[in-house]
């Protein structure tokens, strides 16, 4: 995957926050953030806009220089790296008081290392909100990967049991505080802008065209899996 290419697929700026990430964001006790696997910073957009930053220290990591550009102009106090989810070179030891890591371990070569590498970061008692995908038997899409229907094409995995995540949280001394599925929702406008080749811009630019940007469908099979995890060693 050319990470450059696909990072010029667009992701429109909204408020919305998970309610799950916002639960803990207000009751854990954090002075240091990083914002794992950023993209163009849509999370780290609507925190900021909702005050959640101001005296905080705030970090942003992503593999794609052109999606770390955008995420700058947000605050101009994030400190900003590309870097490997496996392999974050520029953040310290016991660092992180909590990190937020949104639809990214089913992209990298190995979760079990990126796991490692959260705990390397993450101070004691330091809180994650993982999301990711999990699919049941009968999820279908319409993207193949290595033979398989995925609802993305470059989804490395998709998770189908518990254990496959749970296990490995588990050797890495973390206790599971959350664990919460709810059936994934896309945009008409990614079914139409990806596989009919029309611009997303378009929907931008359009008020009518731009309605249609918020509807979502479900995708039946196929949930949003939302972890919260607690570093105990």
């Amino acid at each position: 995957m050319d990470i450059e290419e696909y990072s010029k697929y667009i992701q429109f700026y909204i408020e919305e926050t998970p309610k799950l990430l916002l639960e803990y964001i207000n009751k854990v006790d954090w002075n240091s953030l990083l914002d794992l696997g950023c993209g163009d910073g849509s999370l780290l957009y609507a925190l900021n806009k909702k005050g959640y930053f101001n005296g905080k220290i705030v970090y942003a990591v992503d593999l794609s220089q052109n999606r770390i550009n955008l995420v700058k102009k947000i605050n101009k106090n994030f400190i900003c790296f590309v870097g490997d989810a496996c392999n974050i070179k520029n953040i310290k030891d016991n660092s992180i008081d909590f990190l937020v890591s949104t639809q990214l371990i089913e992209h990298v070569q190995n979760d079990e290392m990126m796991i490692k590498e959260i705990k390397r970061v993450l101070t004691k008692n330091g809180v994650i909100y993982l999301s990711t995908v999990f699919k049941k038997w009968y999820g279908w899409y319409f993207y193949r990967c290595n033979g398989k229907w995925v609802l993305d094409p470059t989804h490395l995995r998709e998770y189908t049991k518990n254990n496959q995540l749970f296990d490995i949280f588990s050797k890495y001394d973390f206790e599971i505080i959350e664990n919460k599925k709810t059936v994934t929702q896309r945009p008409v406008i990614d079914f139409i802008s990806k596989r009919f080749g029309v611009s997303r811009n378009m929907f931008a630019d359009n008020y009518f065209l731009g309605l249609i940007k918020k509807l979502n469908i479900p995708i039946f099979g196929y949930y949003n899996w939302e972890i919260v995890c607690r570093k105990i060693i």
